[in-house]
């Protein structure tokens, strides 16, 4: 198995720490604190490198992590010394479901709810989600409305390079790219082949959210956002 930390490796980092690291440790305090009553069953979508299904498996909960990558999920093992309730699965694909539940609560964290581009991606995977959580049973995402549109109303966020990554947006919605090392200098328009991610506004968060029959405000802090199933709906 080789090395988890490689300073170059933009995939390493991304699945080992996707946040800001006082964000990381900010996030992993509101989510204990969130789960502080008695131990819980998680879901923990895009999991990467087990950045919060360590600790909070260490905390007493139960946590299945889930990972389209093999490369990630094998670090994740590394880190929690053992394979058990790792599950290898794109959470993109509609045609699977999620197994092992009920949960208490899934985690879509990571600013993972970016790289979900399409509404209708989002709208499919609450439609999954709703079935496989408890009565009670919530999603917990990032307000990225609320973390991430100041930077862009104040500037911060534009075209154009800075600190040895290029920000490139399309000109027909609020989707852009990052690129690093070599296509740093590639100031094209966005390539149909790249990773692309959306930074989703707050009334096109709510009409997939109303449309799948959930519900979600934004909370105290932006780093813990709770969505859930409307209750009329479900029953």
């Amino acid at each position: 198995m080789e090395p988890l930390k490689h300073p170059e490796d933009r995939f390493a980092r991304d699945v080992t720490m996707p946040l800001e690291p006082e964000e990381h440790l900010t996030q992993l305090d509101l989510l204990r604190s969130f789960f502080s009553s008695d131990p819980k069953s998680i879901l923990d979508l895009g999991c990467g490198a087990g950045r919060l299904l360590r600790p909070l498996r260490e905390t007493g909960h139960r946590v299945v992590g889930l990972d389209h990558d093999e490369r990630a999920l094998a670090w994740a093992a590394q880190a929690c010394g053992t394979r058990d309730e790792l599950v290898q699965q794109d959470l993109r694909d509609a045609t699977q479901p999620f197994l092992n539940g009920p949960f208490d609560a899934a985690l879509l964290l990571g600013n993972t709810l970016m790289e979900l581009v399409s509404p209708a991606e989002v709208l499919g995977l609450l439609h999954r989600l709703e079935a496989c959580l408890s009565d009670e049973g919530v999603l917990i995402i990032e307000d990225i409305p609320g973390l991430y549109w100041p930077l862009l109303s104040s500037g911060q966020w534009g075209d154009g390079e800075a600190e040895g990554i290029r920000m490139v947006w399309s000109d027909r919605d609020m989707i852009f790219s990052l690129r690093e090392g070599e296509a740093v200098q590639d100031d094209s328009p966005l390539h149909p082949d790249e990773p692309l991610r959306r930074l989703w506004s707050e009334s096109l968060l709510q009409t997939v959210l109303h449309q799948a029959g959930w519900e979600s405000s934004p909370g105290e802090h932006p780093l813990l956002r709770v969505a859930r199933p409307v209750r009329s709906v479900r029953s």
